[in-house]
């Protein structure tokens, strides 16, 4: 006997096809033209688009590192959860923005999809224009 879907479970099925739509067309919207820095922190390599026009940047660990964690979560069936962690991206993130010269302070993060946080922050301006 073969079961129909019911309109519970397609309104379900559909709210899923939606949610994964997001996340592309946010990060298309917000950062389209963002060149990508790949910056060095610890050990470790990340790749970065900053906005700082919006205050705003998006970071992740290097194609290699978020491609091998995925391998990795997949075999193990979830186990063993090797995603690198917001401390180390927030680090990252103050690393950089230091670098880069600036006087910043993060001011908020969220998880954007596994492993790419967005990462708010504030700076301090250096130079102001006179009319």
């Amino acid at each position: 006997m073969i079961k129909r879907p019911t309109a519970a479970s397609a309104i379900v099925f559909a709210s899923l096809a939606l949610a994964g739509c997001v996340y592309p067309e946010y990060v298309n919207d917000q950062y389209r033209y963002i060149p990508l820095v790949t910056f060095a922190h610890n050990g470790a390599s990340f790749r970065i688009f900053d906005k700082p026009s919006a205050g705003k940047l998006i970071i992740t660990p290097s194609l290699a590192t978020a491609m091998s964690d995925g391998v990795i979560r997949n075999v193990t069936f979830g186990e063993y959860h090797n995603t690198t962690d917001r401390q180390t991206l927030e680090a990252a993130v103050g690393a950089y923005l230091a670098g880069a010269g600036r006087k910043c302070t993060v001011t908020g993060a969220s998880l954007i999809y596994d492993p790419q946080w967005e990462f708010t922050y504030t700076c301090e301006i250096k130079y102001t224009a006179h009319p």
